[in-house]
């Protein structure tokens, strides 16, 4: 199964009355691509806006990230969110690396986040270095808020679409492939390692509708083996409540790239098995179960490395799991988020397992940054209250704002 990404490097983004792609800088048709989101009924008041690296310029209510990108040959573009269910991760994808299409959250929710395009905010969140359309619409009357929100992602990621097809046949800057096949032989044998990818957390259920793996919701995923390729050519996307994991971060996400970089050197890449965090305890144990069977006899992995997605709750799913796996032999690290602590682990996790002996975060959740004014603001006028606020008074988005880490986009992400 063979992936290749033809890379565009995308420096900035201005409109124009013609897209295109040139010299580092994507030109894009404003009306052509408001026009095109402005034509589901779902939405109204559909707005596009720009915003560049550098800029004094605070992105609010940010709902999801995407990357600009489309299939060139090989499958369609996310199936079972904007086209019809089929296999990717084979055949070339034109990417637009440097760029990325923000959806605006047009309703309050307290696990909106912020992006800024420069200053102290800009060092820590990966958005604020990237070439940014921002896409913002409102319900339409009478659609409710998991249409709505459905509504938008779909919206995200046909922008994203219309983006990289707007690149034509500009000169490609890179190419990058991704093939678990092309590997030599190793004596002795190098170490088999799994992922195992908690994609949800039934902590706040997914809607019927909501496109998380392959267009379904997986509200009751059994663990499910999948090609890594997969993952980051558009068969997952994040959920409504991602808390930490942006659909950005997924088509690059940092673990499946890691595992390839050391596939047939230090490692082999076994490859990944999908999951969700259940609130059940039968639902757990089932789905810990088979998660771990199919990581050890399926996979015939030597060691797993373990990512969670939302909060404190699928720690218990992610230690469980960890437990099972060492069980049966299998070494296991997890990757994970720390909330406010006494500096112990733990204190900084609601669940641990004196079993998970190898645990790397990346970062707390919970430290702080002050905000200096800015002279834009794309969203709103208002932010927050935030996350752990429900309480507080919005604030003016424009002024200075004292917020959290995890209230900023992709700053401590899950994966």
């Amino acid at each position: 199964m063979r992936l290749q990404y033809d890379v565009h490097t995308v420096d900035r983004v201005v409109f124009g009355t013609r897209g295109g792609f040139r010299d580092g800088v994507l030109t894009v048709d404003r009306e052509e691509l408001r026009a095109l989101l402005a034509a589901d009924p779902r939405l109204q008041a559909v707005d596009v806006q720009a915003a560049n690296p550098g800029e004094s310029c605070r992105i609010i209510n940010m709902f999801d990230v995407a990357e600009p990108r489309v299939k060139v040959e090989g499958g369609p573009n996310f199936p079972g969110a904007i086209e019809p269910i089929a296999r990717v991760g084979t055949g070339r994808t034109r990417v637009l690396r440097g760029a990325a299409v923000v959806a605006l959250n047009g309703l309050y929710e307290r696990y909106n986040t912020i992006i800024d395009m420069a200053g102290p905010g800009a060092d820590l969140i990966p958005y604020g270095r990237t070439a940014n359309i921002c896409v913002a619409a409102q319900p339409a009357p009478g659609v409710e808020r998991p249409v709505y929100y459905r509504a938008l992602k779909e919206a995200m990621l046909k922008a994203g679409v219309f983006l990289a097809r707007s690149a034509g046949d500009a000169p490609v800057h890179a190419t990058e492939t991704y093939d678990l096949d092309d590997r030599a032989a190793a004596t002795p044998p190098r170490p088999r390692v799994a992922y195992v990818y908690m994609l949800a957390s039934q902590q706040r259920p997914t809607h019927p509708d909501e496109p998380v793996l392959y267009g379904d919701n997986v509200r009751y995923l059994l663990p499910t083996i999948l090609h890594p390729n997969e993952l980051l050519d558009g068969a997952v996307l994040c959920p409504f409540w991602n808390f930490g994991t942006e659909t950005y971060f997924i088509q690059n996400h940092p673990i499946v790239l890691e595992l390839y970089r050391r596939h047939g050197t230090t490692l082999d890449f076994a490859g990944v098995v999908v999951t969700v965090a259940h609130v059940r305890e039968v639902e757990r144990r089932r789905s810990v179960l088979l998660a771990s069977n199919l990581v050890k006899t399926a996979l015939r992995a030597d060691g797993a490395l373990l990512t969670k997605v939302a909060g404190g709750i699928p720690e218990s799913d992610l230690m469980a799991t960890c437990e099972a796996l060492e069980e049966m032999g299998v070494k296991t690290t997890i990757v994970v988020w720390t909330h406010g602590t006494d500096r112990r682990v733990e204190g900084s996790l609601t669940v641990v397992s004196p079993r998970a002996d190898a645990i790397v975060s990346v970062g707390m959740h919970d430290e702080t940054i002050e905000l200096p004014p800015v002279e834009r603001v794309i969203g709103g006028e208002l932010a927050g209250p935030f996350s752990e606020e429900a309480g507080a008074p919005a604030l003016p988005a424009a002024r200075p704002l004292r917020v959290k880490y995890r209230d900023l986009a992709g700053v401590i992400n899950q994966i």
